[in-house]
Formats: structure tokens, sequence, C-alpha cells
């Protein structure tokens, strides 16, 4: 069976050991391997007797410049083409890649979609198998690989934001309508709940629990507030540098700061302006000035000086890196999550990244997703039915923001003096949306529009908004 690997340029200058031999690449074929460009995570596919497919993996290196950047869309999209792989050779005949046609993409979707359970798969699952073989055939149609596509394709419209529309071919195999996955998001007294009972370690009574053991409360609690109070990704905020948080004292009396996320570290590549609240900034300094730095105090032993093939940084100046042995500065916001990982102080051996773990390593996504984890089970102990994910914090902070966002509207649109509904509820409906998104960094308005669903479950918003309205119908006022 076709097996799926993943590059990791930290190997190359290791050494393996078969049948008790050790190999190691020369120095020239490490020379060489590096002159390829090979990305890091990059996925790659082998044949069942280990045969490279030229074309098969130069998509995936051209992925990329296909629109398709984000490291766990590339491992997506290798996952859903090996199994689209194996299918052919284990349920038509061995069909080769190159060689599928519209019967293989039908018999695929009875074998994904149509299965008896838990064979079969959820429409929002089949959607992205079918937009990553899109993608490869349609590449391959362009590179003059195959004469014609496996799939079918139906003209439709698609709006633009100038609020015309053009064509696309659309493929008929994906399900219209298919509903994504539900959003989990958490009040905010069971956010609070599990802040404190499950980050924090405390009691449900608030008081301290002389049994808790753990050692990075305040940071893992610190970390939750700052993706709930942001909206960021998993990714993003776990790539954070601590050089890139202004230093300075707030100015007047403004409650959060402009905060840039760089391109490199958000989905899609596309960087965005995020506001950053004064009090999460001063206790991100807190965390910097103790907890971070009670670790980096025990780096000075030899055992804790663990980062693999780091990147010594000499200085940093206005957003750009002076790296050692290096007369040109590397800019920050170009550096991509890996990277910022490798990255240290040349003279201290001190790592960049704001989140630190036991020993001075960064801590990486998974290892966020194994604390969440934790500390879900030590609320359920205590009879605190919760199951978070550091992904929930972001559809917390978007729901929440939301209604917010349509309360503050309807205050405004009550406040006019306006004759015409249609305007007003254009503004309150589509501003709020335009707000979110910019503040998610979504790439499309359908994507925000998740959240008005959830919203709807918000009773206490909804009583607010009637009963705002209802007051100015009675009151006989002008809409």
């Amino acid at each position: 069976m076709p097996q799926l690997f993943f590059t990791d340029l930290s190997t190359l200058r290791q050494s393996v050991t078969v049948d008790g031999v050790v190999h190691r690449l020369s120095v020239d074929e490490v020379a060489a391997a590096e002159k390829l460009n090979l990305v890091d995570g990059m996925p790659f596919i082998l044949g069942d007797d280990d045969s490279y497919d030229h074309d098969l993996n130069r998509f995936f290196r051209a992925c990329p410049t296909l629109g398709v950047r984000s490291p766990n869309s590339l491992r997506a999209y290798g996952w859903d083409i090996l199994i689209w792989m194996r299918f052919l050779a284990e349920r038509r005949d061995n069909r080769a890649l190159w060689a599928a046609d519209r019967h293989d993409v039908a018999a695929f979707h009875a074998a994904r979609r149509l299965a008896l359970p838990p064979a079969r798969i959820s429409a929002a699952s089949w959607n992205r198998s079918v937009a990553a073989l899109d993608k490869l055939y349609r590449w391959a149609l362009e590179e003059g690989m195959i004469a014609k596509s496996p799939f079918t394709y139906r003209q439709s419209w698609r709006r633009t934001n100038g609020g015309g529309a053009i064509a696309v071919a659309a493929n008929v195999a994906t399900e219209r309508g298919a509903r994504t996955r539900d959003i989990r998001f958490l009040s905010l007294d069971r956010y609070l709940l599990f802040r404190e009972i499950g980050l924090r370690g405390r009691l449900p009574d608030g008081s301290e629990d002389p049994t808790w053991q753990g050692r990075n409360s305040e940071r893992n609690a610190l970390f939750a507030e700052l993706l709930v109070t942001t909206g960021l990704r998993l990714q993003e905020a776990a790539s954070l540098l601590w050089i890139e948080f202004p230093r300075t004292e707030p100015v007047g009396a403004l409650r959060s700061r402009s905060f840039r996320l760089a391109p490199a570290i958000a989905k899609g590549s596309k960087g965005r302006e995020i506001r950053l609240p004064e009090r999460v900034l001063k206790r991100l300094h807190e965390y910097a000035a103790l907890e971070r730095t009670n670790v980096l105090m025990r780096l000075s032993q030899p055992r804790n000086r663990s980062i693999e093939h780091p990147i010594r940084v000499v200085s940093h100046d206005r957003g750009r890196l002076l790296l050692e042995k290096d007369t040109v500065r590397a800019r920050v916001d170009v550096l991509a999550p890996r990277e910022r990982s490798r990255l240290v102080w040349a003279e201290t051996s001190e790592p960049l990244c704001l989140w630190l773990a036991e020993g001075a390593r960064p801590m990486p996504p998974a290892a966020w997703e194994v604390v969440f984890r934790r500390a879900s089970v030590r609320c359920r102990r205590f009879g605190i039915d919760l199951d978070v994910t550091p992904h929930m914090m972001r559809h917390t902070f978007a729901v929440h923001m939301l209604s917010l966002l349509v309360r503050e509207q309807i205050g405004w649109v009550l406040d006019e003096r306006r004759s015409h509904i249609g305007a007003a509820h254009r503004r309150l409906i589509g501003d709020p949306l335009l707000k979110l998104q910019r503040l998610l960094g979504h790439s499309r308005i359908e994507s925000t529009h998740i959240y008005l669903d959830c919203m709807e479950e918000s009773q206490e918003m909804i009583d607010a908004a009637v009963e705002a309205w209802e007051l100015r119908v009675n009151a006989g006022g002008p809409l």
C-alpha cells in the first residue's frame, strides 16, 4: 500500500541504524539536499514498492503557489490523496492515480458516503477530500499530464467584492448544503470554571487545592486568556515571539492596543490586526518577568540546551533580526512557525519563543492540546462536564464578540431616526460580521456566517434585542 511521509529537515544530519549498520549522509549529500529547497513538513507519498512518483510529489511542492499554504492543510491534502490512492489500488483493480475516471469517483462516493457506519464519513469530510482531489487533477490538467479530469463540472456564479459576479466551474461531486462541524463554545461562566479549576488548579469554591501539583498554572491560564480575548488560532498564538510585543506603557486611557499578526504564522499567510487588551498585555509582561524567566534560569544546565539546529540571533531592531554569520537582517514577519521555534539568542542560547516548556523548549501546538485535555479531565473529576480544546477559545471569542457587536449596532440603529428598514437591517447585520471577519482573519465572509446560528442560541442577547425593538415599536417612534 502507498505510504505518506513528511519532510523533516532536522534528520539530514542524523544517523540511522539498519540491521546493526549505522548509516549517515555525507557532507556533500547533505549540501546537495539543502540545495533542493526542500520544505520542512512537506508531505510526500511512496508507492507500495517504495517508488517515488515525481509528478505527484511535484504537486505537493506546488501547493503553496496554488493557495494551499497552511501546514495543516497540506497534511490534510496528503491524507486525502493517500486514501484515494489506496481505494484505487484495493477496490478499483490497482488503477493508477492518473488513469482515474468518473466511474472511480462514483465508486469512491459509494464507499465513503453510502457505506454503513463506522465506515461512512460526513458530508463535510467528503467535501474536503473532493477539494484536495479537485486541486490535484486541475493541476494535472494544466500540466498536460492528463487529458480529462475524473470529475464533472457545472457552471455557477460567484459574487465578487465589488458586487458583481464571475462564472466558475463547480465540481458536482461536492455535496451542497453540507453542514460543517458544530461550533462548540463556552459561556463566560463555564470558561471561568475551566480556567480557574482546570488550568489554575483551584477548587470549585475558589480556594487553593493543596493537592495541586501543576507547575505552569499561570502560563496555561494566560495562554487561554490570550486565545479567548483575541480569537487567535492555536498555531498563531503558539508561534508568537516575545520580541513582537510592545514594551511601552499604554498611552492615555486605551483599554487595548493594535497588534499586527505576522502573515507567516497566520492561516493562508493572511496577516491581520488584532486588538490586544492592556490587561492581557500586562499579564504577559508579568509572565515573562517571573515564570518564563525562572524557566530560562534553568537553561544554564547543559542538558537543557536541547533545541536542535538553532537559528542564532545576534540582535533585533524594528522587526528585523541579525542572524549569526550573516550580514543581512531577516524580517520577523516572514519566519514560519518551525523557524521561530529554532530562534535563540546567540549569546545566551535563550529561545525567542514566548511560550516555554520545561527545559526552556518552545511549547508546540500539540502540547497545548494536551494541557487543555488534562484541564478538562480535572474539571470532570469535580462534576463539571467540560471537554475544551484550544480552538474552542476562538469560537468562544467569535460568538461573544459578534453578540456584543450586534448589540452595539442595535443601539446605533435604534438611535438613528431612519425610515428605511432595509438600510438599517443591512447595517445591523453586515457591519458586525465584517468586523468579526477582520478580527478572525477569515478570507470569505461565508466563514463568519456560521457564528450567526450560535448567536441565536444566546437567549440573553435575543431578549435584549427584542426588548429594545418592542420599546421602539410601542413608543411609535420611527424605525
